[in-house]
């Protein structure tokens, strides 16, 4: 008796996406000489225990970072820790050095923007010590990162045509350099996801209709199409025009050598992944800044998790957003804190409520629960006047 072979399994790997929290900036914004007091209480609510604690900053190197560090120096009674690297990238090598120079150890992660409150707009600070008025980019490394990317996005938008044919027939054409061709991929450059955009045939192959010297000229897709047509776009006979801002971030993605050499690699690894709905967005620094926060955080968290140096002791990191605002119409240059996510472990065991992150609008209520006063925190001009008055000791080389 003849018996039919079993047809071969064949196993197809699933795309898997990671997607972002939201992050929230509307109504969670605290002044820094708020935060820093309800940070110290916070402790304190926690089991902190008062004079040993050892705070640590994961901030950016610019000088408008400078008011948060004084503020935390204040209330925390010594000079912060230096955790970071540029962008507001938590250096996870120093978590031992940090935890051996307090008992009770405190980290603030933050990544910066700059924010004009009369416009809205974000990524622009006044550098004071400039000469005129210089205005620049808030935080120039993420700047620095993204811009090659964005160059590209722009150089893009204006590059891809739509246009409709005389016959009906609605046509994208796009220049070859953005087209992941079989015999030749885009090695380095901004890749369209052609087969979200245009026809497919019946054998599965994605065949232009018409080509010239440097482009390909598709027939778009019923869904593509709706999607314009829904949007009121109105399709232009002839070469058309630009796609503009029609090029959202699903319909690309880059394939880059990254740009950066230095310290700073490490920020463009986390951002090239979502660098699409970084160039398509409104404000392209905030959005770095955001998206570097949440995921520097989940990657310190797994670091604390998984290594030694912080057993057995209280342990409060909290990361969120640095909004920097200049000076302007006689208010002084200031910082706010946007909390995001903290994570909690106590000396004398945790309590399950703290067994998992503290999300966004939790961590902000237990925040704003705390006292904006502290009235432990150090007088600074107290202690450089005592600096000031100690004996002058003659310091000599050992012989």
């Amino acid at each position: 008796m003849w018996r039919t072979r079993p047809m071969p399994h064949t196993y197809f790997k699933p795309s898997i996406i990671r997607k972002l929290a939201p992050f929230k900036v509307d109504g969670l914004a605290i002044p820094y000489a708020e935060f820093v007091p309800k940070l110290y209480n916070l402790c304190m609510t926690l089991g902190f225990r008062k004079g040993l604690i050892m705070p640590s900053r994961a901030f950016c190197s610019d000088e408008n970072q400078g008011w948060p560090i004084i503020l935390l120096t204040k209330h925390f009674g010594t000079f912060p820790f230096n955790h970071g690297r540029v962008g507001g990238i938590v250096a996870i090598d120093r978590h031992g050095p940090h935890a051996h120079h307090g008992e009770d150890s405190v980290i603030v992660q933050a990544s910066h923007v700059g924010y004009d409150p009369i416009s809205g707009v974000y990524g622009k600070c006044t550098r004071p010590k400039m000469e005129g008025t210089c205005i620049s980019e808030s935080c120039g490394k993420i700047t620095h990162v993204i811009t090659p990317y964005l160059e590209q996005y722009h150089f893009a938008r204006e590059r891809i045509f739509l246009h409709r044919h005389e016959n009906g027939t609605h046509l994208i054409t796009v220049k070859n350099s953005f087209i992941d061709f079989d015999s030749h991929p885009v090695k380095n450059g901004l890749v369209l996801n052609l087969e979200s955009i245009v026809k497919i045939n019946e054998n599965g192959k994605i065949l232009p209709v018409t080509a010239i010297s440097t482009s390909q000229t598709y027939e778009v897709c019923d869904e593509f199409r709706r999607r314009i047509d829904e949007s009121g776009y109105t399709w232009k006979t002839g070469e058309g025009e630009g796609i503009g801002t029609y090029l959202t971030d699903d319909l690309f993605y880059f394939r880059e050598d990254f740009h950066e050499t230095d310290e700073s690699i490490l920020l463009e690894r986390n951002l090239i992944e979502f660098m699409p709905t970084i160039v398509t967005s409104r404000n392209p620094p905030l959005r770095a800044a955001k998206i570097n926060i949440q995921l520097e955080f989940a990657r310190t968290v797994e670091s604390i998790r998984r290594g030694a140096e912080y057993d057995n002791k209280n342990l409060l990191y909290v990361a969120g957003l640095n909004v920097d605002l200049s000076e302007f119409e006689g208010h002084p240059a200031t910082t706010y804190f946007v909390p995001w996510a903290a994570h909690i472990q106590l000396k004398d065991g945790t309590p399950v409520e703290y067994t998992h992150p503290l999300e966004q609008e939790r961590l902000y209520a237990l925040l704003m629960e705390q006292n904006s006063l502290n009235p432990e925190q150090a007088d600074l001009k107290e202690e450089i006047g005592r600096m000031l008055a100690a004996p002058r000791f003659d310091i000599r080389s050992p012989k």
